[in-house]
């Protein structure tokens, strides 16, 4: 390979992680702006929930990778006893299925990394297949 294959096929493999790493970030960001604009009045900028009444999401091991439940949850709500860290919630997340499937999405895999530790996403596609 000559040094202006080698500088060329460099070039490429650099956009494409360029590339990568911003559709992430966008994704990351989207996921923020979703949060922040439909679940952070209940469930606090940082996750934590309020005692009592709204569930945490930070440190819930009932949501860690588990984004298509996360997904679930958004677009039927949930009702009924849920425990978690221990406490014991009674209450209801009213269905926000007015909400886009990339939205959802974003949202899911946001929460699931940035609140639950975990790593594992879903697309707006596998979204749609939750409604």
């Amino acid at each position: 390979m000559t040094n202006v294959n080698k500088f060329k096929s460099g070039l490429v493999a650099s956009a494409v992680v360029a590339i990568a790493m911003f559709s992430g970030a966008a994704n990351a960001d989207a996921g923020a702006a979703v949060y922040q604009k439909n679940c952070m009045a209940c469930h606090q900028a940082a996750g934590q929930g309020m005692a009592g009444v709204f569930p945490p999401l930070a440190g819930n091991s009932n949501i860690t990778d588990k984004p298509a439940y996360i997904a679930e949850v958004i677009v039927k709500g949930k009702s009924g006893k849920v425990v978690v860290n221990g406490a014991e919630y009674n209450g209801m997340m009213p269905p926000m299925a007015y909400m886009s499937d990339a939205d959802i999405a974003a949202v899911a895999a946001f929460v699931n990394k940035n609140f639950a530790g975990g790593s594992k996403t879903i697309s707006a596609e596998e979204v749609k297949s939750v409604r």
